[in-house]
């Protein structure tokens, strides 16, 4: 198994560090926030891959992951749910794990109940959707939610409906992280990320932004509001 050596942070904080598993939009989001204190960790999203990218890493890392935001219910974000929860229940594990996310998505309610009819009485840890209103606290971490504004798919335009999909911040004493989510521009956002010690920032296009996505020049715009950002949930190649 790997030692902590091998893992390199994409950011180190006072109190937190963060880890872009993979972010690539239309294929997986997944990212790793660890409480340096504590070991304990938060898993941003869960796309395509996640076991893949979990067992890079020592093998405490995926053991202590207490805590899953899920932004929204595209299968980048949410899709591979019932792969991790099965993993978890095949490492034998005890330890309670909260998935928090937005009311009403209806993938994650759908994934995490079919695993649940499937392994209801041979899951040896408990779960729980915990669907936040605006703030939940896990031990001394503040975890906040606010809306963001993302629609039904990359394809068909502005005519699809808005979905259920939220950012987050995650805070310990003085230091905050933000992630977006995926999310198209609205003023509001700048004043979730204004003075973050982190931002972590979807910028999907080169090019002319869409209503439900940012742009990398947007993004880089929202990220100098912060103290240090990322930009994620770039667009992969897809060769014929």
């Amino acid at each position: 198994m790997p030692s902590d050596i091998t893992v390199h942070w994409d950011w180190i904080g006072q109190h937190f560090r963060v880890k872009i598993l993979c972010s690539l939009a239309g294929v997986a989001t997944q990212i790793l926030v660890n409480d340096i204190a504590t070991g304990s960790n938060i898993l941003m999203d869960v796309g395509d891959g996640i076991l893949r990218d979990l067992i890079s890493l020592p093998r405490t890392h995926y053991d202590n992951i207490d805590t899953i935001l899920i932004s929204h219910g595209h299968f980048d974000h949410v899709g591979s749910i019932f792969s991790l929860l099965a993993f978890f229940r095949m490492l034998n594990r005890k330890k309670r794990l909260n998935i928090i996310a937005s009311p009403n998505v209806i993938e994650l309610q759908g994934l995490v109940r079919t695993f649940q009819e499937s392994y209801e009485d041979s899951t040896p840890f408990e779960y729980e959707i915990i669907e936040i209103d605006s703030e939940q606290i896990v031990q001394d971490i503040i975890i906040k939610s606010f809306p963001v504004k993302h629609r039904g798919s990359l394809i068909g335009g502005d005519e699809l409906p808005k979905i259920p999909a939220i950012g987050f911040s995650i805070s310990k004493k003085e230091e905050t992280i933000v992630y977006t989510g995926d999310t198209g521009y609205f003023e509001l956002l700048k004043s979730h990320i204004t003075c973050a010690d982190l931002a972590i920032i979807e910028g999907t296009h080169e090019g002319e932004p869409s209503s439900y996505h940012l742009s990398v020049s947007q993004a880089k715009e929202l990220g100098r509001l912060a103290k240090n950002h990322l930009i994620i949930h770039r667009i992969p190649e897809i060769h014929d």
